[in-house]
């Protein structure tokens, strides 16, 4: 059993000699071991063997990575090793530590000096040039001057032009070598800097390390020693595969994204959502008192400050609970009410991390105190608890990550998983039919909220997304368009009657569906009703939906959750080749009852414009 250490000490500073109690320092790497994965951080493992007999001795763990959290080192031993402490440092170096960076290094200094050499061989190129244009300026009017005296010398005369051509040749050949090797070399160059900046950003030359200082009381201990990095997250996705006879298997996916600055190789992954916590003490609450002030604001104001706060205050927690830095600062004095200690007594001092969680929670709760029961049900009623579920995947196989600036993917689970497929059709929306399933996550992992990559019949046919999916759930996939059904809508009649102040209008719609297949298919055919805004009341606003021979679905969560909504669904079987005149068709009759000198409007209207101004967004989006 592994125990924790009894005190963790972090300072940013270089460390003198220790007293003479302790044995010379060993400098040593360790390997990873293992690594937990969060979102935005990840906690490193590393295995640290100490070789020698028993004893009071300093341990040097070298070569830290550029991201790590300098507040987050603590190291865990067994009953053979204490430990004591736990210091960070950094200190400057001439060169990068890590073998792979030098490289690179070098690589970049040598096609500099290439780059530089034949930039001065242009330089001696273009000199040559100049001193043959001198010697062309001296040669003519030699010549002019020779001819007139009748003393020409022919032969030296074409030995000189000859040698000028022949040196201009050779200048003109050798200086677009020399560019042609500028390019080349600035091409590898950049190429070069771009991989070490993926490879080394931000460690330059700057050597992190951890002091531990353990009473060791065994001969070839070992400890482990952990910290938290940035730049370290993941993400769910998934492959849903779905075959000609129905069988679905779900791949739930990682998307890793490691730039920590070192790699992670052979080491035990773990995947989770959870916060890392640093601190061992919970929040200190503070007392609220209250004054009074101008008027409130509105409801809707009011309302959404509250949501925010509360949000909020969820994130300052967080921050809290993985940096102790935060909450270990004595000289922060807290606000009204005094301070208090873990006890509840008056303290001198206050943390960082109390002292912005309390502040927080005074707006929250002053605004919980003006908010109206309406507001506070209906917010209470929209939070989706799934989405703060927090869950934990042990990969079963070690595995490597590098490293890099690109992601890399893993796969957390393979399921199996029960599906019963269906058609749906939506004619207010599109004329296409999809072919979706309702799949039960009968495992006992939980899916958390991802994009979802769909194969059926080991055909691509799109992407998706999964929400949160907890075991024993139902949820819905889809796996494309089913080309052999069409729908249609229109709307076949609407009469007007004026009774008494009200106006009385009756709507006939039809739903169409065509099957081109040699075999019936089953669809659920989808439209909707109109449905009076929360508060508006029945005798200003009746909407009545009119019997039509056909009924609406039974199924009970249809039932007890679109229905309500207004949505109209029915299950119907359309007989094969059902084309043309022989199409499946539906017919719905609806009215409206409403004061004549009024119209019928959204309750949740949006600009002209908005869906034209979307599209040309979705547009440029698909461009870029």
């Amino acid at each position: 059993m592994r125990k924790p250490i009894a005190a963790v000490l972090t300072a940013c500073v270089l460390l003198t000699s220790v007293t003479s109690l302790w044995a010379d320092a060993i400098s040593v790497k360790g390997k990873v071991d293992a690594v937990t994965v969060y979102r935005g951080q990840a906690l490193v493992t590393r295995k640290v063997d100490l070789a020698g007999a028993a004893g009071l001795r300093e341990i040097v763990i070298t070569d830290l990575p550029a991201q790590v959290m300098s507040s987050s080192l603590f190291a865990e031993s067994n009953e053979n090793v204490e430990i004591r402490s736990v210091l960070f440092r950094e200190r400057a170096v001439e060169q990068d530590v890590r073998e792979e960076v030098r490289k690179l290094d070098s690589q970049i200094r040598d096609l500099a000096d290439r780059i530089s050499l034949r930039q001065r061989e242009m330089q001696t190129y273009q000199e040559q040039r100049n001193y043959l244009a001198k010697l062309e300026g001296f040669v003519a009017p030699t010549a002019t001057v020779e001819m007139s005296k009748g003393v020409l010398n022919a032969d030296t005369l074409i030995k000189l032009t000859e040698m000028q051509l022949a040196q201009r040749l050779q200048l003109t050949k050798q200086s677009q070598t020399a560019e042609i090797d500028i390019r080349t070399f600035g091409e590898q160059l950049n190429t070069l800097q771009r991989q070490r900046q993926q490879l080394a950003d931000g460690s330059a030359k700057t050597v992190r390390e951890a002091v531990v200082f353990v009473n060791q009381k065994a001969a070839n201990a070992n400890i482990l020693f952990r910290y938290i990095v940035d730049s370290a997250s993941w993400s769910p996705s998934y492959n849903v595969r779905a075959d000609a006879q129905g069988k679905v298997m779900m791949e739930y996916n990682a998307s890793i994204q490691q730039q920590s600055g070192e790699d992670w190789g052979d080491v035990a992954i773990v995947l989770s959502t959870a916060t890392p916590n640093l601190v061992a003490a919970g929040p200190v609450l503070q007392p609220l008192e209250l004054t009074l002030g101008s008027a409130r604001a509105g409801e809707e104001e009011v309302a959404a400050q509250y949501e925010n706060m509360k949000s909020l205050k969820k994130q300052i927690y967080s921050a809290s609970r993985n940096d102790n830095r935060l909450n270990s600062s004595p000289n922060i004095q807290g606000q009204s009410g005094g301070n208090f200690d873990i006890n509840g007594n008056p303290s001198s001092g206050w943390n960082k991390g109390t002292v912005a969680l309390n502040q927080a929670a005074e707006q929250e709760q002053v605004l919980e105190l003006v908010v109206k029961d309406a507001q506070l049900k209906k917010m209470s009623g929209t939070s989706s608890r799934k989405e703060e579920v927090t869950v934990t995947y042990d990969l079963t196989n070690r595995m490597s990550l590098p490293s890099r600036a690109d992601q890399q993917l893993i796969q957390v689970r393979a399921m199996a998983m029960p599906a019963e497929f269906y058609r749906v059709a939506t004619p207010l929306l599109s004329q296409y039919v999809y072919q979706q399933a309702t799949l039960t996550n009968d495992s006992k992992v939980v899916l958390l909220a991802g994009p979802a990559t769909c194969y059926y019949a080991g055909n691509f046919v799109g992407y998706g997304e999964v929400s949160t999916v907890t075991a024993g759930e139902h949820f819905d996939v889809g796996f494309g368009i089913d080309t052999s059904l069409r729908v249609n809508r229109e709307r076949l009649e609407k009469l007007e009657v004026v009774q008494g102040g009200n106006l009385t209008t009756n709507y006939t719609y039809r739903l169409m569906v065509e099957n081109f297949a040699a075999a019936p298919a089953k669809v659920r055919l989808l439209d909707r009703l109109p449905t009076a805004r929360e508060g508006v009341k029945e005798a200003d606003l009746k909407i009545t939906l009119e019997p039509n021979g056909t009924e609406l679905s039974k199924d009970a969560e249809y039932l007890r959750s679109q229905r309500k909504k207004g949505i109209l669904r029915w299950d119907v079987e359309i007989p094969a080749q059902a084309i043309a005149e022989k199409a499946y068709t539906l017919d719905y009759k609806f009215k409206l009852e409403f004061d004549k000198q009024k119209m019928v409007q959204s309750a949740n209207p949006s600009e002209p414009g908005a869906p034209a101004k979307m599209l040309q967004e979705m547009q440029m989006d698909l461009k870029h």
